[in-house]
């Protein structure tokens, strides 16, 4: 497994500029099951930190990511991103906006969800980034997003297009999304890992370029390497 190190990060690269995004499709997740994460959130963090108060809030998020995680890759209920032709059409939008909206670092089209590791472009980032801001727990609305605009770009005109081949009206992304802010290089080593590894831990393929709709596929295609990092041109 080829490892993310600072002398393979593009020129254009600035730590702590890059986010991991999560979106999934809409009722992909039981409402109960949305229920016990948001209370299991406001748990947690109405308990006294046991680590500085901005430390403990990633905690409590990776927590309930895990248990999120866990959760859309146990449920079969829906799993219209495994349609070929659906899979396919969001493997090509992630590469349209690449280099103008963002640059692609990772992706990964699982059947009910998306993991998406991107360093957006500065004019499409509708708020600006803040270090200090406090980190959002959970999932939030596309619209209160720093990256509202690249959202609507991946989420509207898939959406109209899947429909399509699915034969079906109504709404397809769920509103809200995941964004983790990757603040150093390690993190972003251990979120491109986990990208790359989702498909197998979800029991769908053993190796983990054999998942046609991720960019460790695209890579191994590419020069042979199994990471998920992208190359970049």
């Amino acid at each position: 497994m080829e490892l993310i190190h600072k002398r393979s990060l593009p020129h254009w690269y600035v730590s702590g500029a890059a986010h991991f995004v999560t979106y999934r499709l809409a009722g992909s997740l039981p409402v109960t099951v949305v229920h016990d994460l948001n209370k299991r959130r406001d748990q947690l963090l109405a308990k006294p930190p046991d680590r500085p108060p901005a430390e403990y809030r990633c905690h409590v998020n990776r927590l309930l990511f895990v248990a999120y995680e866990k959760y859309l890759d146990q449920l079969s209920n829906m799993d219209w991103l495994r349609n070929p032709r659906i899979a396919s059409m969001l493997r090509q939008n992630f590469y349209h906006h690449d280099g103008n909206k963002y640059h692609l670092h990772a992706y990964c089209v699982m059947p009910n969800h998306v993991h998406l590791l991107l360093t957006p472009s500065p004019q499409e980032v509708s708020l600006p980034l803040d270090a200090n801001a406090e980190i959002v727990v959970g999932e939030r609305a596309d619209a209160g997003s720093p990256l509202s605009t690249i959202m609507h770009s991946l989420k509207s005109y898939t959406a109209n297009m899947a429909n399509r081949v699915l034969h079906r009206t109504g709404t397809f992304w769920q509103p809200e999304s995941y964004d983790h802010w990757a603040r150093n290089d390690d993190e972003l080593e251990r979120i491109t890992n986990y990208i790359r590894a989702n498909p197998a831990t979800a029991g769908l393929v053993s190796r983990h370029e054999d998942w046609p709709w991720c960019s460790c596929h695209d890579r191994f295609l590419i020069d042979g390497e199994t990471t998920a990092w992208l190359p970049t041109t």
